[in-house]
């Protein structure tokens, strides 16, 4: 659903959009599953989405906040 809605506001702001997923085959059937954490690969998904976002931007932005 987040894909969809962001190619909308694409379309409607003729905007250029990246949409980079982390699909798992596990479901997060409690609210307290819905972040599968850094043992599955949410540490590598963000800088792989890091990582485009500095190839398309050209640009490395503000350093992450601890």
């Amino acid at each position: 659903m987040e894909a969809a809605a962001l190619h909308a506001y694409a379309a409607a702001c003729h905007r250029d959009v990246v949409c980079v997923a982390h699909v798992t085959n596990v479901m997060g059937p409690k609210a307290t599953t819905f972040d599968k954490g850094e043992q599955d690969g949410t540490d590598r998904t963000l800088t792989v989405a890091a990582s485009i976002a500095i190839a398309v931007t050209g640009r490395r932005g503000d350093p992450p906040r601890s």
